[in-house]
């Protein structure tokens, strides 16, 4: 997993490891929105062109329509064990600020959710 200070190391890496009409998909960056000044990016951006690349930009509003037939496939998966997923959890209402700003520090990973106690 890349975390927020290693974007543009873990991007370049991507990047190199693509194969010819490769597929990107960027989503995310939550923990970008307030920052001064942009993250250092890739310097290898000439593989979007040598190697055909496709880089496009989802958000989850944009699957909607499809939400009940991945609720039955990958429910499936969570249930036999063969998709896992990682989230971080704060325990009580009263930590919900902190998990909040949190979330535009990087501090989680995958989802950040408040147990309500």
């Amino acid at each position: 997993m890349c975390r927020r200070s290693s974007w543009g190391t873990c991007s370049k890496a991507a990047l190199s490891a693509l194969r010819v009409h490769g597929r990107i998909i960027a989503c995310g960056g939550i923990s970008g929105y307030n920052e001064e000044k942009p993250r250092p990016g890739p310097s290898n951006l000439f593989y979007m062109v040598t190697k055909r690349l496709t880089m496009k930009g989802i958000l989850v509003f944009d699957w909607l329509d499809r939400q009940a037939e991945f609720e039955k496939e990958v429910g499936n998966y969570f249930k036999t064990g063969k998709v896992k997923h990682k989230e971080t959890v704060v325990l009580g209402i009263d930590q919900a600020p902190a998990a909040f700003i949190g979330l535009f520090q990087g501090q989680n990973v995958g989802k950040m959710v408040v147990k309500l106690t």
